[in-house]
Parts: structure tokens; sequence; C-alpha cells
């Protein structure tokens, strides 16, 4: 669902979830103007498989635009960091994955800090399409609000409804998602850990060029997968190829889990 009023979510819908109890975790980051329910079904397959998983609620989401508008990328970056802490505390094998601006996110997490221990991107944003996106530093300053249109680029359309994502933008928060884009994109040299990168190829909000671009520049990390999905569209964790993204993680996630490994093989 998208929200095409400034009204305000149904907070029992939109609110952060954690679920699992197994000996690895999982971060999960949501995207810009969306919430935690659409990585909900990936969070189900990874805990059935041993990870205690957390999805927060961004700064300024899953309540109304106008709260998006008074925050910044930094307060988003924030919530990631301590989100992570908290699962950091309980266990040494954290993993992060993020779809949309939630990759971004986590991608930079990755760039400051050396105990993620992998990370899974979908969609990622490194920099925003369109015309307008040079003007938004000006464009913020005499348009306030952006409206999504309404024009779906899902495989399946109907999946649209798990999103819960504002229909209403504030300009300066696009801004703002600019600028982290182009911090990122500097700092990808920086990530250690080993990435996934997946992009739908019918994606017409961020460019599919990105998932190369990131590709290109994590020069720094020993083991980086792309993988180009030519039925999906921007939203992969509820579009078409779901499960299959969704299995794909999870066999990512566990390729690089050595101390649950390593007891496993002591308990043997």
């Amino acid at each position: 669902m998208t929200a095409r009023t400034l009204e305000p979510f149904d907070p029992d819908v939109v609110r952060p979830w954690k679920l699992g109890d197994g000996p690895r975790a999982a971060l999960l980051i949501h995207g810009f103007a969306s919430t935690p329910p659409e990585l909900r079904r990936l969070g189900d397959v990874l805990a059935a498989n041993g990870f205690r998983c957390q999805a927060p609620v961004l700064p300024g989401h899953g309540t109304t635009p106008h709260d998006l508008e008074r925050t910044r990328w930094q307060d988003w970056a924030a919530c990631v960091e301590t989100a992570f802490d908290d699962l950091a505390a309980e266990t040494d094998d954290v993993m992060v994955v993020g779809q949309s601006m939630g990759g971004t996110l986590a991608l930079h997490l990755a760039a400051h800090d050396l105990r993620v221990r992998a990370v899974a991107t979908l969609a990622a944003p490194v920099w925003l399409s369109g015309p307008l996106a040079p003007l938004l530093p000006l464009l913020k300053r005499v348009v306030r609000w952006h409206r999504a249109g309404d024009d779906v680029d899902l495989w399946h359309p109907e999946a649209v409804e798990e999103l819960h994502s504002y229909g209403i933008r504030p300009t300066r928060s696009i801004d703002e998602l600019r600028r982290l884009c182009a911090v990122v994109r500097n700092e990808l040299a920086e990530i250690r850990a080993p990435v996934l990168v997946i992009h739908g190829e019918r994606d017409r909000s961020i460019d599919p060029r990105c998932a190369r671009e990131i590709t290109r520049r994590l020069v720094g990390s020993a083991h980086v997968e792309l993988e180009l999905l030519p039925r999906s569209g921007h939203a992969i964790s509820v579009d078409v190829d779901r499960d299959s993204v969704n299995a794909q993680i999870l066999q990512w996630f566990e390729r690089f889990a050595p101390a649950v490994r390593a007891a496993a093989a002591a308990g043997q």
C-alpha cells in the first residue's frame, strides 16, 4: 500500500519487528519512505533457519511525511548503527540486508564497522536518476512535496500492498537520500565484508546500473556477487523473484558465519 495522503499509518501495521532466537543475527533495513513489512517475508525465512532478525523503523518513517521531513540521512544511519550494536551484543555473526535506501545504509555501515559479517543489497542506489536529481538542492527550497506516480514497475503489481510506503515524500528528504548516495559511493572501496548485490532489471525507481557501479567500486571485498533479475521491479523483496531471492540471501549469509560453523563442528 502506498499512502497518498499526509495522514499517519496504522502503527500496528508498520511497527518494527524481531523474529527468531538462533545463534546468528540479521539486521533488515527497509527503504526510503517505506517500512519494515516490506522485508517480513525474508525475515521469516532467515528466522526459520537459525537467525535472530531485527527490522527497525528508520526515523521519520512509518508515521507521516511531516516526520520524515524533519530527519536527515545521518539520523537514518544512526538508527542502523544502534540496531546493529544491539544484535552484535548478542552474537559475533551479524549480517545486514537492505532494500533500496536500506541497502545503501547497509553499505555505509559496512564501510565503517568491521564487525559486519556479510551484506546483501536489494536495488540499492548510489545515485539518483532523472533530470531533476541535480536540481534537488535548489528544488527543495521551492517545492515541498513530491507525489509518487501510479506507474508500478512490479511484475506482480498487487505486491505493492505489502510495502506501506509514503506516496507523498518531502523533496528535502529526497535530497537527503541524494546526499547519502554521494557519501556511500565514495565509501565502497573501504568495505571488507562480502557483498551480494541484487537488482531488478525492470526497476524504474533506481537505475539498475547502480548495481554494476557498486560491484565495480567494491575493490576491498574479496567476495562480491552480482545478480540481475530480468523480471523483478524495484521492490524485489515482494515481487515475482522473492522466494528465490530469499533463498539466495540465506545461502549467502550461511556462507559467512565461521563462528557458528566452528561451534557446530566442535559439537559433532
